[in-house]
């Protein structure tokens, strides 16, 4: 995917997009039970239920929303088909799933191979990705053309989409037309380098693991110190963080990847300019650093330009751009993009304008959902598409629950 076409995509995130109006709204039917985990998309969104059924709503353009339709979907609506899944990723504009028995399935945008299945064809409802491996986990970030996951067989690590900056982790002999020819994969390739890898997450352009030793290794692009390496370098294959950290959870946003250690510590690097990386002195890292205010989480998620976790307790905090009330708290800092744009942000984490308790949390383009100790979910920010599950696309500064949950 040029970069061109994902800066497109991304910046569709942080504007209002008319939801798709060739057909009238129409309420589905309900939730069919609470949501065990919920992902974020660039613009769209999905749940696991904990009856193993997929609800997705949003943008649905190119088919990501996967229930045969290419219209936006205000609701949730269950994905196509009588598959049950554990765990589902979005990208920029797929969705994945691994079912219950490991084995993974696409949905959606499939320019340059990010489905997997072995064709560049878009399709609408859930396609196997081919290769016959089974997944014990999968990744596709907020933004990202291209999809990694773990294998359940031997913990290896495969990546497939779009990799001009050697986000797979190996160098594809193949190209995809978008429209200019540029390097990809539409099946999985093994990641180089040999290493055991025990969870996997992809941002945009780059890609991060971490090994069975907790050890994180990134690979992709680094114009912004997003590898942690210390450099601003590209590498096509792992490379350790740098610092000797052990960390376990990973997660990775557009320019910037951060990483929780075990007893809750949260570290970011990479790109700052809206307080991303949770630093208030620099605009940019190569090297992980602490976030700041002395939070202890229990999980991390990074979406586009801004990060969430839950610290103990059950609080969500959020910090970094805020012009789409993503952090879902009013914010008193500014900052100001590469083009002189002034927008609200916050280079701190802050606690979130709610009531409820969450267990669990999932930052997207420029919104964030997250679930309730009960099951119950409940996003905020930008609407345009509809990802907020409200049956409509009016946005919000504070969180509100997804519609028609039981």
């Amino acid at each position: 995917m040029p970069s061109a076409y994902i800066h497109r995509l991304f910046a569709f995130a942080a504007m209002a997009i008319p939801a798709c109006k060739d057909e009238s709204v129409v309420v589905p039917p309900p939730v069919d039970a609470a949501f065990a985990s919920v992902s974020a998309g660039l613009l769209h969104t999905c749940g696991v239920t904990v009856t193993s059924h997929v609800y997705c709503w949003g943008w649905n353009r190119d088919g990501e929303v996967g229930d045969g339709s290419h219209s936006d979907r205000v609701y949730a609506v269950r994905v196509a088909g009588a598959l049950t899944f554990g765990a589902v990723s979005l990208g920029g504009g797929h969705s994945c799933a691994v079912t219950t028995g490991n084995v993974p399935y696409c949905w959606g945008l499939n320019l340059t191979g990010q489905v997997g299945d072995g064709s560049t064809t878009s399709p609408a409802t859930p396609v196997g990705v081919v290769g016959g491996l089974a997944f014990a986990t999968l990744a596709s970030g907020s933004g990202a053309t291209h999809t990694c996951a773990i294998a359940a067989a031997d913990s290896t690590a495969h990546c497939w989409g779009w990799a001009r900056y050697g986000q797979l982790g190996s160098r594809p002999g193949e190209t995809c037309a978008t429209p200019a020819a540029e390097p990809c994969s539409r099946t999985p390739l093994v990641v180089s380098g040999g290493l055991k890898f025990l969870a996997i997450s992809s941002g945009a352009r780059h890609t991060c693991a971490l090994a069975v030793d907790s050890v994180a290794y990134c690979w992709g692009h680094n114009d912004a110190g997003q590898l942690g390496t210390g450099t601003t370098l590209d590498t096509a294959g792992p490379v350790a963080v740098a610092g000797g950290l052990h960390f376990a959870r990973l997660t990775l946003g557009f320019s910037h990847s951060c990483g929780l250690t075990a007893g809750g510590d949260a570290y970011c690097w990479g790109d700052n300019t809206f307080g991303q990386i949770g630093d208030t002195l620099r605009s940019q890292s190569s090297v992980p650093v602490h976030v700041v205010g002395g939070v202890m989480f229990t999980t991390l998620s990074a979406g586009s330009e801004h990060t969430c976790g839950i610290s103990t307790g059950n609080v969500a905090w959020c910090w970094g751009q805020n012009g789409s009330s993503e952090l879902g708290v009013e914010s008193t800092e500014t900052c100001t993009t590469e083009t002189g744009v002034v927008i609200s942000c916050s280079r701190r984490p802050l606690g979130v304008t709610t009531s409820q308790s969450f267990g669990s949390i999932s930052s997207g383009g420029h919104f964030t959902c997250a679930l309730t100790t009960n099951g119950k979910a409940y996003c905020w920010g930008n609407n345009s598409n509809g990802q907020l599950g409200t049956g409509n696309t009016s946005g919000s500064n504070v969180p509100v629950q997804v519609a028609n949950q039981p």
